[in-house]
């Protein structure tokens, strides 16, 4: 049987102006399909309600359609592999988290530092990989101004502190105690110490349970 070939195919000119799509715009929808959100980038709050859209997307179609009525919600996940990032953009991103009704899992993918840690700590269930680190510390921040910003600016900060402290504390199995000895420090958690405080519930062992 003879086959033709289109004449596109043979056309040179034609090959070189075929527009194939982004690769990373095509993982990006191709994840969205699955309700899975890569955290991978230095935080920030465009990225963040990003994604924050799409878990309020998630939770009005499966309201909409009974799926948490009868438990039938599939799952979000957030797989996060970052070094922190904006604070402020952060609280809003783990409220909606919290308060999502459809189940959100989150995954350290290896990276989950400062105000990454806190988005690992706000999925109703939590999991890291063998090889994963997290990070635990008071932030860094700097204001400029008049005086009286400046002092505005300096106690805003200061309540945001005891915020993140109270949130570890409620989320992880972390004491006062504990918490106040690295107060003044970087601490990291391997992932032994993940599981030990809490800050994970348990390690993957299967690649199923990320994909």
């Amino acid at each position: 049987m003879e086959i033709s070939i289109p004449d596109m195919l043979l056309d040179s000119s034609a090959l070189s102006n075929i527009q194939l799509p982004d690769p990373i715009l095509y993982n990006y929808y191709k994840n969205l399909d699955d309700r899975i959100i890569w955290i991978d980038y230095e935080i920030e709050a465009d990225r963040l309600l990003d994604a924050t859209r799409n878990i309020l997307r998630w939770n009005k179609e499966d309201r909409e359609n009974g799926r948490h009525a009868d438990g039938t919600a599939k799952s979000i996940k957030l797989l996060i592999f970052s070094g922190g990032g904006e604070i402020e953009a952060t609280y809003n991103f783990i409220n909606i988290c919290e308060l999502s009704k459809t189940p959100i899992y989150t995954f350290n993918m290896g990276t989950s530092m400062s105000a990454a840690l806190l988005i690992l700590l706000a999925g109703h269930k939590r999991y890291g990989l063998h090889c994963s680190r997290a990070m635990i510390h008071s932030g860094s921040g700097g204001a400029a101004g008049t005086y009286e910003q400046v002092e505005a600016a300096t106690q805003d900060y200061k309540k945001l502190v005891v915020y993140m402290r109270d949130y570890i504390l409620r989320k992880t199995k972390i004491d006062q105690k504990t918490l106040n000895k690295y107060k003044d420090k970087d601490w990291y958690l391997y992932v032994e110490d993940q599981v030990k405080y809490g800050v994970i519930d348990s390690v993957i062992e299967d690649i199923y349970d990320l994909i």
